[in-house]
């Protein structure tokens, strides 16, 4: 066994379990967990930035931004709207106004790197604790559900793309993804969300059209969020966004379908379930 399939094994069965299990507890624990992959994931996109010259991002501003947002969504579950946009307006001009003083060159580039950091990654990863806290009122599993279908679907896109997959659908962005691939991962959304209604895993709230909306935002939605990162890591000219997780990348690479599926999923509930 390689040094990088050895790593890579140690990842999928420590992570995975230990994972499972934040998610299965929620509260402080789960709010910490996300924070920390949020800062991980936003320092990972503020190096690149740096190291291919795309400019000088507020690094510590996103970091005390991202610390402010999770205290938002871990502590204010019923005023997050409101809060989130008042903190927002306070937060650009914080951001314009450090600028002003900062005496670096492309301070254009600057900002929209720092605000774009903070809301790709802090704003939309947040979302999970909105998420885990609607679990735990409703005694269902949304949250967990969402991570194992994601895993699923990137795990049948990578096994039936890299078997039968020849027409690629977006070589520009990504040459290795393939048509095969992407629907496949779609398929295994869908069935892997089936599974998890039928057995009553999610929770008594979701029907059927619930399950054909969830496996649009995790099957379709989910893999764009790889794509766009893969976008970004196109322009830097990089295959991963870190080193951090022996043998699968960056803390970004691995949360990147998750940044749009989370966030969809919550919002869908926002307007649907609780509305």
């Amino acid at each position: 066994m390689t040094d990088k399939l050895a790593n890579r094994m140690l990842v999928i069965v420590v992570g995975i379990p230990a994972l499972l299990w934040i998610i299965w507890n929620g509260g402080l624990i789960f709010t910490i967990f996300i924070t920390l992959v949020s800062l991980l994931a936003l320092w990972e996109f503020y190096q690149l930035a740096i190291r291919h010259d795309f400019g000088r991002p507020q690094i510590g501003t996103g970091f005390g931004l991202t610390l402010g947002i999770m205290a938002i969504y871990g502590f204010y579950p019923d005023l997050q709207g409101v809060t989130l946009l008042a903190f927002s307006i306070m937060a650009f001009i914080a951001v314009i106004l450090i600028e002003l003083f900062r005496n670096q060159p492309d301070p254009t580039r600057n900002l929209g790197l720092t605000i774009l950091g903070v809301i790709y990654i802090p704003v939309l990863l947040g979302s999970f604790i909105g998420l885990r806290e609607w679990d735990s009122v409703h005694s269902s599993q949304l949250t967990m559900g969402l991570f194992i279908t994601v895993w699923v679907c990137d795990s049948f896109a990578y096994l039936f793309g890299k078997q039968w997959g020849t027409r690629k659908i977006m070589p520009r962005v990504s040459p290795n993804k393939s048509w095969v691939g992407t629907l496949s991962g779609v398929l295994g959304a869908f069935l892997t969300l089936a599974l998890m209604k039928n057995i009553q895993f999610l929770g008594g709230d979701f029907g059927w059209k619930d399950i054909i909306i969830l496996t649009f935002i995790t099957g379709v939605f989910g893999q764009l969020g790889d794509f766009s990162e893969s976008l970004i890591k196109r322009d830097a000219g990089v295959k991963d966004s870190g080193r951090l997780l022996k043998g699968h990348g960056g803390v970004f690479d691995r949360f990147d379908s998750l940044l749009f599926a989370g966030p969809l999923a919550y919002a869908y509930l926002v307007l649907t379930k609780l509305g």
